[in-house]
């Protein structure tokens, strides 16, 4: 009896629940999705100002616009996909519901991993390492006339015709490799064009408004300006509101910066090296422009106004990855085969005083570390611009820098001057050992160097086996281990294949440890009795601290400096050396 009045009260509503359903398939239908590449906008603040973080976005095909990722984007590609993020070549498919109204995508929302698809590029889009290519420079000039201080010419001149300048500077970091020239049109003048925005400066938001404008701007007709492939926005002062110093697409095409600022071949080259896909170049734990032995980090930065100043090329890992070199490059795996070889620095490199027994840089890998790549660098020629801060802990130094891959900042872990030692715990399973041996002047200057993982591999700086032992000898005093006193290398030789692995026990018998690739020039680190008549255990460390009559004194007592090696100078060079030591967690 119920059944007609059911249908009596249902047929009515077929209607609404029939255009809720199509209306929630249009929805289904109109969900956009869109393509975009994972890059980052970099920043070079102006001189004296903080340093500024990279962002990182995801830029739209073709377009200056992007979308800002918030969140861990490392750790999202690494749990969202199999694919390791890789600027300008990792790709988002992004549904359009996923965005806030101000184009930002939250990373750490549980439905972003569920929708977006992540994919790679067949190649990577990092491009023009090689090669010459045409370069446009764009003064901005506001509504009100507001303009950057130099004129057109003073600004070619700047850029692309001064003793030092954008291209002679990529010309002889590259060996001719790389160039920049001007670009041409009826409407350019020594590489440069005036574009008048619509609104004065303090009227925009941001530095991305104002480089959009100017970008439409640009003549698009080829007689008006011809090809070219990178643009150079130089703005006004009056940008410092919301520019600092300069900011370049990473990877990309196009830089722009504050004023003066695109005067300066380090601002140039910096920002251009962005675009060709490098990262910053830092030197501690958060200073990302820290190194000053490459254009990426700190070199030839603080000149002050001379734009003709700041002769300096790229470090290591940066040098690598552009390629101009790789004939003289090494990859060397030192938990499997030792590396003893020879570095020539970049300036000599490039005047071919380089022979092919030797390399510039090596790159020291191994399964499931962080690559390390290491060279010498010299204060001559082409890289004469260190700053002076730095002279004496840089130059005539073997730096090594880490880095996770290519587009990636990488970071100074040691400036080794002869004799020194760099070691990095938990390397495959060992310690990697690196040391600069010797730098020896002449044509090249040459500075050799070992690595070698200890426990797995092994090398020494000494040409024989008889003269390392000349200089490394196992202690003949009786030492402490876990609070015992005990009966010091003898006690270690009956069974060195454990005991040597007890915390600094290589150190005082470094000679049965088989350590004497790099314990020959360490303090050993356990306290040692230096007199059985006395039951007093003093530490290298105690030693060293003395005042220096006090310390010689120590030194010179029996057996002390074949133990303290560092503190009393018992090493093969003359030279005290430092010991950089890095735990890999």
């Amino acid at each position: 009896m119920m059944q007609p009045f059911t249908n009596y009260i249902l047929l009515p509503l077929f209607p609404i629940i029939a255009a809720c359903y199509l209306s929630g398939v249009a929805a289904a239908a109109e969900e956009r999705t869109f393509d975009c590449t994972i890059c980052q906008l970099a920043s070079m603040p102006a001189r004296g100002e903080p340093t500024i973080p990279h962002q990182t976005v995801c830029k739209i095909e073709d377009s200056e616009s992007y979308v800002s990722l918030d969140g861990d984007i490392d750790e999202f590609c690494l749990t969202s996909s199999s694919f390791p993020l890789e600027m300008g070549r990792t790709q988002l498919s992004i549904p359009t519901s996923l965005l806030t109204a101000d184009m930002h995508l939250n990373l750490d929302n549980p439905r972003v991993s569920e929708l977006i698809v992540i994919s790679q590029r067949h190649s990577r889009k990092v491009e023009h390492r090689v090669g010459t290519w045409n370069v446009l420079a764009v003064r901005v000039i506001d509504s009100t006339g507001d303009a950057p201080t130099k004129s057109k010419r003073q600004l070619g001149t700047d850029i692309f015709d001064d003793s030092f300048n954008l291209d002679n500077s990529a010309q002889a970091c590259s060996k001719g490799q790389l160039r920049f020239k001007a670009a041409t049109g009826d409407a350019v003048v020594n590489g440069v064009i005036d574009v008048r925005l619509s609104k004065s400066m303090s009227n925009y938001s941001n530095d991305s408004e104002v480089r959009n404008e100017a970008l439409s701007l640009i003549p698009t007709d080829s007689s008006a300006v011809n090809d070219y492939t990178f643009t150079i926005l130089v703005m006004p002062d009056s940008s410092k509101d919301y520019l600092s110093g300069a900011k370049a697409w990473l990877p990309g095409k196009v830089s722009w910066y504050r004023d003066l600022y695109g005067s300066d071949p380090t601002y140039l080259l910096h920002e251009l090296g962005h675009n060709l896909g490098h990262g910053h170049s830092g030197n501690g734990n958060y200073n990302e422009y820290g190194d000053p032995t490459c254009m990426m980090g700190g070199g030839g930065y603080s000149n002050g106004s001379n734009d003709d100043k700041g002769k300096m090329c790229f470090n290591a890992a940066k040098t690598y990855y552009f390629g101009w070199f790789s004939e003289y490059h090494q990859d060397v795996d030192p938990s499997t085969s030792p590396y003893v070889g020879q570095l020539v620095g970049t300036n000599d490199v490039v005047n071919d005083e380089i022979s092919s027994e030797q390399d510039m840089i090596v790159k020291l890998h191994s399964n499931g570390e962080t690559d390390l790549f290491m060279m010498y660098q010299k204060t001559e020629g082409i890289t004469e611009d260190i700053d002076s801060d730095y002279e004496t802990t840089f130059n005539n130094h073997v730096v090594i820098v880490e880095q996770s891959g290519d587009s990636r900042d990488s970071w100074v872990k040691a400036s080794l001057a002869p004799g020194d030692v760099y070691t990095q715990k938990n390397w495959n399973g060992g310690t990697l050992v690196v040391q600069a041996c010797s730098i020896t002047p002449g044509t090249p200057d040459v500075a050799k160097v070992i690595s070698f993982v200890d426990g797995k591999t092994t090398a020494s700086c000494f040409p024989t086996e008889s003269s390392t032992e000349s200089r490394c000898v196992d202690t003949d005093k009786r030492f402490v281990v876990k609070n015992k006193l005990i009966n010091g290398c003898t006690w270690v030789k009956r069974n060195p294949g454990a005991r040597c692995k007890r915390k600094s026990v290589s150190s005082m018998c470094p000679l049965t440890c088989g350590t004497c690739g790099y314990e020959n020039c360490t303090d050993g680190g356990l306290r040692f009795q230096q007199n059985k008549r006395n039951k007093w255990t003093p530490t290298c460390s105690w030693i060293k601290q003395r005042p220096e009559r006090i310390r010689e004194k120590w030194c010179s007592k029996s057996g002390v400096s074949q133990i303290c090696r560092h503190t009393c100078g018992h090493c093969a060079s003359e030279r005290k050396r430092n010991v950089f030591s890095n735990i890999n967690s």
